[in-house]
């Protein structure tokens, strides 16, 4: 095979199918970018920072700051210490100018997508770090804070940024949003063993399951909705037709114009997940975009980076938020996994025999925690016992 000619890093994120191979590879276009490279080895850096650069910018991001763009071309410096020219205001912008064009390029690819805000939202640089406890805590957007002890929290958003909170018998009212053109975030965290309910300001709900955490506008003033979930959250979203809905995890984005379903994205799991009750989404791994059906269950592994879509019984991933925990032939590990986050509490066995061990059956989770065990155990051939805060499980001989 025979090239033209060698190319800088502006010529290549110029080039159609190079963005195209960048966003959506084949067999074919590795087959032409390695001969490339081949003919060309001496292009090897060249070729790594156009792919930073075509990969580095989101699609939803139409318009870089100056800072923006100083930033981008800094990150692109450091991964080439061997250059010590520095680069003019100039020539950053015109990099920047250069990705703004590969987006015209390479828009038609993420037709499906609507773009929200001028720029994306960095959830890992806002979220609030907060100490160990109990109580579930709502930090507002000047990094205030709100306690609540009680179990399960119930927040309530209008359309005007006003607040309603339920902790317990306890119910407060107080306006948030000062300036309708600014988005207010808020972001709430429900340790383990402890739930909360959040009615946002476009009526859309969400239950967020124990050990979890929301990042949320207090009102949606763009073009789209968006909230960020780690952990496990159930959502009821509102239908707009002119203004679609979009969760964030670490590793999935859903797109929804108003249905129901279920994420799980904890970052202790080996997995994220989306389940899907009634409407239509859309979920976007990496480049890829995937059209969801109701009682359609989306599994996303973290380590492989493959993912499954199948049918499944909804309920035994949604019934959580009603209370009970509905299994069909579930692993104990799994089970266990799930108890320890609902009740706060550390589960363990040492017999890997428990691993082959399923459970079929409903469990009442507004039982306390050792009901559920002696439910299990009259179940399954299983010995429990409780020291503190621990359990054991043991195999009945």
């Amino acid at each position: 095979m025979k090239f033209s000619n060698e190319h800088n890093k502006l010529e290549l994120i110029h080039r159609p199918d190079f963005v195209e191979w960048v966003l959506k590879p084949s067999a074919d276009s590795d087959n032409y970018w390695a001969a490339y490279l081949d003919e060309y080895p001496s292009q090897k850096q060249e070729l790594e920072h156009a792919r930073f650069l075509v990969k580095g910018i989101s699609h939803e991001q139409k318009i870089l700051s100056d800072e923006d763009a100083s930033f981008l071309w800094n990150k692109i410096r450091t991964t080439n210490n061997s250059r010590t020219k520095k680069i003019s205001h100039l020539k950053r912008w015109s990099i920047a100018a250069g990705i703004l064009l590969v987006l015209g390029f390479s828009g038609w690819w993420f037709s499906s997508t609507i773009s929200s805000k001028s720029a994306i939202i960095n959830y890992q640089s806002i979220t609030v770090a907060v100490p160990p406890g109990n109580d579930i805590r709502l930090i507002l957007s000047d990094n205030t804070e709100k306690t609540f002890t009680a179990k399960d929290v119930e927040l309530k958003y209008n359309q005007q940024g006003r607040l309603e909170t339920k902790n317990g018998n306890q119910v407060q009212s107080e306006e948030l949003s000062k300036n309708a053109e600014v988005d207010q975030m808020n972001q709430i965290v429900v340790p383990r063993g402890k739930r909360s309910t959040i009615v946002l300001a476009d009526g859309t709900k969400l239950w967020l399951n124990s050990g979890s955490r929301a990042i949320y506008p207090v009102v949606f003033n763009g073009k789209t909705r968006e909230i960020y979930i780690e952990g496990e959250g159930y959502l009821e979203v509102t239908h707009d037709a002119t203004k679609p809905f979009y969760v964030v995890t670490d590793q999935i984005k859903v797109k929804v114009l108003g249905t129901k379903f279920d994420i799980s994205a904890y970052k202790e799991d080996d997995h994220v997940s989306v389940v899907l009750v009634a409407g239509s989404v859309q979920a976007s791994i990496n480049a890829e975009t995937i059209l969801m059906k109701p009682n359609q269950l989306l599994n996303y592994g973290k380590i492989s980076q493959r993912y499954s879509l199948e049918r499944t019984n909804v309920m035994e991933h949604v019934s959580w938020k009603d209370g009970w925990m509905l299994c069909n032939q579930e692993q104990i590990e799994s089970i266990a996994k799930k108890l320890a986050r609902y009740y706060d509490v550390k589960i363990s066995y040492n017999d890997l025999r428990l691993n082959r061990l399923t459970l079929t059956g409903k469990l009442d989770l507004k039982n306390n925690c050792e009901d559920v065990l002696k439910v299990i155990c009259a179940t399954a051939p299983l010995d429990y016992q409780i020291t503190d805060n621990s359990i054991f499980l043991t195999l009945k001989e």
